[in-house]
């Protein structure tokens, strides 16, 4: 089983482990052009436009996507706001859409022995209505040492599905484990068959 060592409040690793950080990918954000996404969280970033890219952040952040009209956009100047100014606008403005889902920075620390490399996480845009922008996580994507990659689908928002021991999908398993030890039983079947008629 996988060891997973809580986040603790210092930016710190044990000796031995590694961390596993987090990103995020709005998979479908080309189907909203008359909005700006952004992120915003505590302690950074301050704000960050998002695109159909990959996005990560500190690791200790929390985060959260805003839904911003263009026009409002261009009209608040909000790329020539301080922080604050930022942060008061995307909590307050009655024309911002707010995504109750929040984002973590980080997947957890592992064993530096354990293959994980990374975990992105794909997001989907439901909805914008009003102030309500429905955000919902698709599926999380492991990647691997190795370079394979394992893909999961959220079951439940709020608990991440585990990744594989090995990095080795179930397809992976069938393949490389189990086919051979059933070759190998139909070998010995055929050897100990042709014993006895003999």
């Amino acid at each position: 089983m996988v060891s997973i060592t809580g986040i603790s409040s210092a930016d710190v690793i044990n000796p031995g482990e590694k961390n596993i950080p987090f990103s995020y990918q709005l998979s479908n954000i080309q189907n909203y052009p008359d909005y700006i996404f952004i992120l915003h969280g505590t302690p950074n970033p301050s704000m960050e436009v998002l695109n159909s890219s990959e996005f990560s952040f500190y690791k200790l952040s929390t985060c959260s996507v805003y839904a911003v009209p263009v026009a409002v956009f261009n009209q608040m100047q909000v790329n020539e706001m301080n922080d604050t100014q930022v942060s008061e606008f995307l909590t307050s403005d009655t024309r911002v859409a707010r995504s109750a889902l929040k984002l973590e920075g980080s997947y957890g620390t592992v064993n530096e022995a354990n293959p994980l490399q990374s975990a992105l996480i794909i997001l989907n845009i439901d909805s914008i209505q009003g102030n309500n922008l429905d955000i919902q996580k698709e599926k999380v994507i492991y990647t691997y040492s190795s370079g394979h990659k394992v893909e999961a689908p959220f079951q439940s928002q709020n608990q991440t599905p585990e990744p594989t021991i090995s990095g080795q999908s179930w397809d992976s398993y069938v393949y490389f484990i189990a086919l051979p030890i059933l070759a190998l039983a139909i070998i010995l079947f055929l050897i100990i068959r042709r014993r006895s008629t003999n």
